[in-house]
């Protein structure tokens, strides 16, 4: 964890894969966190640099945590060269529930930022999914990937 100037900054410290034998399978990006105390408004954003066996395999990218009073966010990835996914307005947990249909084999980006406010206690993670059974997606370590948060009020 690296704090500048009110902003915390916590890097990915492995490679995550979602390889599933089940499409669509949301799991934790292990180690892409951030701990949440209640009662307190945090701004956040995640961003995931990722891989993907095929340009054919897409994907989805959301979070997860404690229970909310206030959540807001939007979730945007790579689909191709010149084009992305984006999902504004997200006001829930494991969003979007499908995924897109393409992405690149390498340098993706996924950047998941917004607001909450926690009425519980706990972690806020970064989660995926890869669209295709067996089909790796690869959330990339190797200071590329990380979340920045700050506590707002």
């Amino acid at each position: 964890v690296v704090n500048s100037g009110g902003v915390s900054r916590t890097f990915l410290p492995n490679d995550v894969i979602n390889n599933n034998a089940s499409a669509n399978t949301i799991a934790d990006v292990t180690g892409l966190s951030f701990a949440v105390l209640a009662n307190t408004t945090y701004s956040f954003k995640f961003f995931i640099v990722y891989s993907s066996s095929a340009t054919t395999t897409g994907s989805r990218w959301s979070i997860n945590g404690p229970a909310t009073t206030f959540i807001n966010y939007t979730s945007r990835y790579t689909l191709t060269a010149t084009s992305i996914t984006n999902n504004a307005g997200v006001a829930a947990y494991n969003t979007p529930s499908g995924s897109s249909a393409s992405s690149l084999t390498a340098n993706n980006i996924c950047i998941i930022e917004g607001i909450i406010r926690p009425s519980a206690p706990g972690t806020v993670i970064a989660r995926f999914a890869s669209e295709i059974s067996g089909s790796a997606v690869t959330a990339i370590a190797g200071g590329r990937s990380y979340a920045e948060y700050q506590v707002i009020n």
